[in-house]
């Protein structure tokens, strides 16, 4: 998205921060500016606008972000047109994938060439510039977001048709390509022809110097619809770009005034029909509570509620107090505004990340150990069979044929049409494994999974943790699975050489539960800080205590990890270089690389 600076002060008339303070602030709210250059003395962004903010695909809705940013008001560059005429355009919407359409007749036009400074703000945009009406329908398209099309009637009449494509085979566009269409496009056309896709004019239809009159509209689609239309045909335009997000078709009317009021201006004549306007279903906005605190909670400084509730208010958000709580409706504009979490990261956002200091040690905190016991039993149950020489395995959860036809679960829509039952024990998926095995010949096969199994108990659906083995000689599965799955020989269900346990019934005892002050979770409130360091010593040392003395002198409290990375003999003296890389955590730069310093006598 290019941004001309002076364009920009004409929403932000009070705006006067230097370009790369400019450049630096739009970072920092989210539109990463890659430069600004200076193009026919104008300077000009280059931004990298993310796909959820459509809005910003266009001049008002960065402006908008700024307004808020800043605190300064926005200009209306719009008014409202006057329109006295009584005629009413023949125009039919035949499919449910247009969301809004504004359109009007403007008779006795004089096209010309383009002004000059339409010229540099199209130049600046990469467009060649065709002819005053045309690029004022770009400029509109680059001011606002929302792509727009200007028919000439003499070559297209008045009788324009939204619909899906039912009847046309070709297709020519204003750059000549021919591209071949089925019933899945959606077009503009007469009962007669093709004249435009949704995203790109036509050539059968196309403004030129002679064009007198013309009736222009400004539309919003069914997203999908355009992108699918776009990728098929092979066609990326910039109103396609735009016409695939979530644009808002309440701006449609500001941008459609502003248009229509720029074209008399330039090119004369006067409105010749009543304004068309085709808006089926609004958008229904979510409410969504809010918690003022919560966005200091989050970014972790303190963010005053006043601050919070402000910014909102300003960027058009509807508030209203019920309960102890804020319930807020974001514009319609802010499509990707919709749960709690957006408004969070508005209010930081708006704050200023950079606010967030970078350059602090923060303590860290122990964080309880959540883990189920049975997630531990597993882990250990994997390490004991892997170590006897069991193979672990992974089959499918779905079965042809149910054990228990009263408890099975049968799936809708499978992935396959015979394997339709999630399966009651891991034993037929085992049989399945070993036919395998068979097949390929492996010799004296032993190997295990522990995977979910699934049944019904009346209108509850049941999920349990389960323990399959095979081995081909059913002594030894017997004797490994009595000494280091249970001795309780009830709780296993032997059959020939297989053997299954369900895990859940098993006790979870404490064993299994790693050392707790080994095991405590810790809290990352800074990056990791990795540093290198060599040593050389006159014999060769064990690697693992020389990494443990270097450890004790660090302490454990911010010592993340300590490694070897190379040890070289230096042929000529015959001493030891050891390089070590230890990491630091929760720590700033200039703490971690002074303990470094000391830690490795490099001072």
């Amino acid at each position: 998205m290019k941004l001309i600076y002076s364009q920009l002060q004409k929403f932000l008339p009070d705006l006067k921060v230097e370009p790369q303070q400019l450049r630096d602030d739009l970072t920092m709210i989210g539109h990463f500016t890659n430069f600004f250059e200076e193009i026919d003395g104008k300077i000009v962004f280059d931004l990298d606008i993310k796909v959820n903010r459509g809005d910003c695909l266009g001049y008002y809705g960065l402006a908008k972000d700024l307004s808020v940013f800043y605190n300064l008001p926005l200009q209306n560059l719009s008014q409202q047109i006057n329109n006295s005429s009584n005629n009413q355009l023949p125009i039919k919407i035949t499919t449910e994938n247009v969301k809004r359409v504004m359109a009007v007749k403007i008779s006795n036009l004089k096209n010309n060439s383009s002004p000059q400074w339409l010229q540099t703000f199209l130049k600046c945009h990469n467009v060649h510039s065709i002819n005053t009406l045309v690029d004022l329908t770009n400029y509109i398209m680059f001011l606002y977001g929302i792509p727009n099309h200007a028919f000439d009637t003499a070559k297209s009449g008045e009788n324009l048709i939204w619909e899906m494509n039912s009847k046309f085979k070709e297709f020519i566009s204003l750059d000549g390509s021919k591209l071949i269409l089925d019933n899945k496009i959606l077009m503009i056309n007469n009962p007669d022809k093709t004249l435009s896709l949704s995203f790109w004019g036509g050539e059968s239809c196309a403004i030129d110097l002679n064009t007198t009159e013309t009736i222009i509209e400004l539309a919003i689609y069914d997203r999908t619809t355009v992108r699918q239309n776009s990728r098929q045909l092979k066609s990326v335009t910039e109103a396609s770009i735009r016409l695939e997000k979530d644009l808002d078709p309440e701006l449609i009317p500001t941008a459609f005034n502003h248009l229509v009021n720029l074209i008399l201006e330039n090119c004369g004549g006067q409105i010749n029909s009543q304004t068309f306007d085709h808006y089926p279903q609004k958008a229904d906005l979510p409410q969504i509570e809010f918690n003022p605190k919560k966005p200091s909670l989050i970014s972790g400084i303190d963010i005053p509620t006043d601050f919070s509730i402000d910014c909102l208010t300003r960027l058009d958000c509807e508030i209203e107090n019920k309960e102890n709580t804020l319930l807020c409706k974001a514009p319609s504009i802010r499509k990707d505004i919709t749960i709690e979490a957006d408004l969070i990261e508005e209010v930081i956002r708006f704050w200023g990340y950079q606010k967030i200091p970078t350059n602090q040690p923060l303590t860290f905190k122990e964080v309880s150990d959540i883990t189920p016991p049975e997630i531990y039993l597993i882990e250990n149950l994997k390490d004991k069979l892997i170590q006897l020489g069991y193979d672990e395995v992974l089959t499918w959860p779905l079965v042809t044929i149910p054990t228990d036809e009263k408890t099975v679960i049968t799936t809708q829509n499978s992935i396959n049409s015979e394997a339709i039952y999630l399966r009651q024990s891991l034993v037929p998926s085992l049989i399945q494994q070993l036919n395998q095995y068979n097949r390929f010949k492996l010799p004296e096969p032993q190997f295990f999974e522990i995977g979910k199994i699934f049944l019904k108990e009346g209108d509850n659906f049941i999920e349990k943790n389960a323990l399959g083995i095979y081995h081909y000689n059913i002594d030894i599965l017997r004797r490994d699975v009595l000494q280091n799955v249970s001795t309780d020989k009830t709780k296993i269900k032997f059959d020939n050489n297989f053997a299954e346990i369900i895990i859940d019934n098993l006790p979870k005892p404490e064993k299994y539960i790693p050392n707790k002050q080994q095991n405590n979770a810790i809290e990352l409130t800074s990056q990791i800080i990795t540093l290198d360091a060599n040593i050389t010593l006159d014999t060769k040392e064990n690697p693992i205590k020389l990494i443990e003395k270097y450890s004790q002198i660090i302490g454990s409290k911010n010592l993340w990890k300590l490694i070897i990375t190379d040890i070289y003999q230096d042929s000529k003296t015959n001493k030891y270089r050891y390089t070590f890389q230890a990491s630091y955590f929760n720590l700033d730069d200039k703490t971690a690389k002074s303990i470094h310093l000391k830690t490795f006598d490099l001072i």
